[in-house]
């Protein structure tokens, strides 16, 4: 073999090896550039979680409780994250206590090969916000949202062969707290007080059942954070908790899941449990009533005691800005019993409430249509009356209907003081498929004895400071909302701070929303038997009494969806 050809096979020999050593080092960096793929993929779910477990602790009106914010995130990262084995260096979430300002807010921690950095607010020019315009419909103000950050690095396996030997990943994601973001509940029963105990009770052997419709199942809300209160009820003074079935065997309080093959399960939800400043979860609920009821059930089993099921925890308040932002949508709002409002109604509608009042408001005739009533009938009337057209009720002692009916055929209603049925006295306001109005002025009231009966058809009333007390005898109550229109779905807007009574005699009829958010309390009594509505209630405390048990349906196509999800994953 001559001398060339030897060269020429250690020359193949050489390049051989060499590509051997560089198809070996580029499987290496693949496979180790793989490990790193899956690292940002499972790093950017856990980044996405902790934003979001985080960012629903904010105050979506302040911006405040950043810190619990961030210290939730980080709580969500280090359940969530792989192979943070090591030196666990916790960030200082504490400085991110107190009001949101202009500047953003840092916390800095680190988890085994992890490095982490929570951020709010996350302003607009923070690169966390770039890849897409600001869409401020979508992405809110800066003080909503919370920025989590990952690093991760990762000694290569293999690739070291070829002089590369670590690698890191990077990934980010913004998480937005927002009043109107997640998909909106059916929530029969909304209990809107928000500090004191006994803001929702089953008194005496009076039950609550929050049952379900189709595929949704009950659900209540409580809104009180259980820090106090004032008189009796506040939240020191004893044995008071927010929830509470009072210790009767023969009372509860449940919500029902759906029924079928995998039931949709029900909620009570409880801001005391929200861990927020000041709340205070030992007073969320009287942990007495999770044991076993003995007395005769209507529905679920005994095995689900007198509270049903245990509540957990609501990560806001839901305030009474979703009624007010449906038929009273303003820019601002005045705080509700010194609680912040989130403001900022964007929908677009009117104010139908401010309009309202203006109309129908004030003293004398609200129009030169509307008849008068003491021009021609007595405001005691002797006999059956039935009118038709808009009529103004002048009648400041109050419109005493005893034995008698009086029928409003068609059109709205304003009265100038109470309307007080007595001893088997009607009164029924529209015959009409129309939507129709009653106002009530001052501090008039609306009251039922004896075997009075009343007919409110499609009606929307308002009351500027008076209350219900509709509880006499075994005459029915009728009462259904307006199928359209401004007050679609509203029954009753009263702002009295007093007591509020309906009692459950037979034939009672109850559908649409019935806002009261300063009653203290609204009182539903069942006089023995089942007190059926398909009415929601947004009240400020509510407390069940009497013998019977209240049933509440949800109706998604009669009631007002309520937003108890407060956040979305912007970035």
């Amino acid at each position: 073999m001559d001398a060339r050809s030897t060269r020429d096979r250690g020359a193949a020999l050489l390049m051989v090896t060499a590509a051997m050593l560089l198809l070996f080092g580029v499987a290496a960096m693949a496979v180790d550039l793989s490990s790193l793929r899956g690292d940002i993929r499972s790093d950017r779910l856990a980044a996405d979680a902790a934003a979001t477990a985080g960012a629903i602790k904010i105050n979506p009106s302040s911006g405040s409780s950043a810190d619990v914010a961030c210290q939730t995130a980080w709580e969500y990262l280090l359940l969530n994250l792989e192979d943070e084995g090591g030196t666990v260096s916790a960030p200082n979430c504490s400085s991110m206590a107190g009001a949101c300002g202009v500047t953003a807010r840092f916390a800095s921690g680190t988890a085994g090969p992890y490095s982490v950095e929570i951020t709010h607010p996350v302003l607009d020019s923070d690169s966390l916000m770039s890849g897409q315009a600001i869409d401020g419909d979508i992405d809110g103000a800066p003080c909503q949202r919370l920025g989590v950050e990952i690093t991760r690095s990762r000694d290569y396996a293999f690739a070291p062969v070829i002089g590369f030997e670590t690698g890191s990943t990077h990934v980010g994601a913004v998480a937005r707290v927002d009043i109107n973001a997640g998909e909106p509940q059916v929530v029969p029963l909304l209990v809107l007080e928000p500090v004191s105990c006994d803001a929702l009770y089953a008194s005496g052997q009076g039950s609550v059942t929050v049952a379900h419709f189709m595929d949704t199942p009950g659900i209540i809300v409580v809104d009180s954070d259980g820090s106090g209160g004032s008189g009796s009820i506040n939240c020191n003074n004893g044995n008071r908790w927010t929830i509470d079935a009072k210790g009767n065997n023969n009372g509860w309080i449940r919500a029902l899941p759906t029924t079928g093959a995998v039931p949709i399960q029900p909620a009570i939800l409880s801001y005391a449990l929200s861990g927020a400043p000041g709340a205070n979860p030992s007073k969320s609920f009287d942990p007495n009533d999770l044991t076993t009821g003995t007395g005769a059930v209507m529905g679920p089993p005994e095995s689900w005691y007198r509270l049903y099921p245990r509540p957990q925890a609501a990560y806001r308040r839901i305030t009474r800005a979703p009624i007010d932002w449906r038929y009273n949508c303003k820019t601002s709002y005045p705080d509700y019993l010194g609680i912040v409002e989130v403001d900022g109604c964007n929908e677009g509608t009117p104010a139908h409430i401010d309009g309202l009042v203006a109309a129908y408001g004030g003293s004398g005739s609200p129009a030169v249509a509307w008849d008068t009533w003491t021009d021609s009938h007595s405001c005691s009337p002797g006999a059956d009356i039935t009118v038709a057209g808009n009529w103004y009720v002048d009648c400041p002692g109050g419109l005493i209907v005893n034995g008698v009916n009086v029928t409003f055929s068609s059109g709205d209603v304003v009265f100038d003081g109470t309307i007080d049925l007595r001893s088997n006295g009607t009164v029924t306001v529209n015959t009409t498929s129309a939507d129709r109005i009653v106002y009530v002025r001052g501090t008039g009231n609306l009251t039922k004895t004896a075997q009075s009966s009343i007919t409110l058809n499609q009606t929307m009333v308002y009351m500027e400071g008076g209350y219900l007390d509709l509880v006499g005898g075994a005459g029915g109550l009728t009462w259904t909302a307006p199928l359209g229109g401004s007050f679609e779905d509203l029954a009753l807007w009263a702002e009295a701070n007093a007591e509020f009574e309906i009692g459950g005699q037979a034939g009672n009829t109850l559908t649409g929303t019935f806002f009261t958010p300063l009653s203290n309390p609204f009182i539903l009594s069942g006089q023995a038997g089942q007190f059926q509505t398909s009415a929601q209630f947004l009240t400020r405390r509510l407390d069940v009494g009497g013998q019977g048990e209240v049933i509440m349906h949800p109706d998604p196509d009669r009631q007002t969806p309520i937003p108890t999800l407060a956040v979305r994953l912007i970035r």
